[in-house]
């Protein structure tokens, strides 16, 4: 099975929706979903000390502006593995332009989700919701 192309991004009775993850809490190495293989590869390092603060994914059967599915950080104090497909739920949305030298500006937006089944954050509805420093990690985290 393709994770991008026939997971369904919904759940039954649109209970939420999926979100496949590629790089794991925690890791210093960045992973990507390759189509063609089904495969999640060793994409690059990040920067010395730099971490992924939460699990890292995309949600199937979607295009974002940058040609590739859109983007997802899941909000959870526990780390999963390349692979695992979580239910969840949107509490947000970062806008996020993204600059690489010599190539042009391009929208590269991050759907924040919490997962369907994390009953110590029910009560969290939105990205606001979240204590200031969590929100101040994480935009440290993307200006890295």
């Amino acid at each position: 099975m393709n994770l991008q192309r026939d997971l369904p991004l919904l759940l039954p009775d649109n209970a939420g929706l999926r979100m496949v993850v590629e790089t794991p809490k925690g890791s210093g190495i960045k992973f990507s979903y390759d189509e063609t293989t089904c495969t999640f590869l060793w994409s690059r390092p990040l920067v010395a000390g730099i971490c992924f603060p939460f699990d890292f994914g995309f949600l199937p059967q979607t295009l974002g502006d940058d040609g590739d599915a859109l983007d997802a950080m899941l909000l959870t104090d526990l780390g999963s593995y390349p692979g695992v497909v979580v239910p969840a739920r949107v509490i947000g949305a970062l806008r996020i332009e993204q600059f690489r030298d010599g190539q042009p500006t391009k929208r590269n937006d991050r759907i924040m989700l919490m997962p369907l089944h994390e009953h110590r954050a029910e009560d969290l509805v939105e990205v606001a919701g979240l204590p200031s420093r969590v929100r101040d990690e994480i935009e440290a985290f993307f200006l890295a």
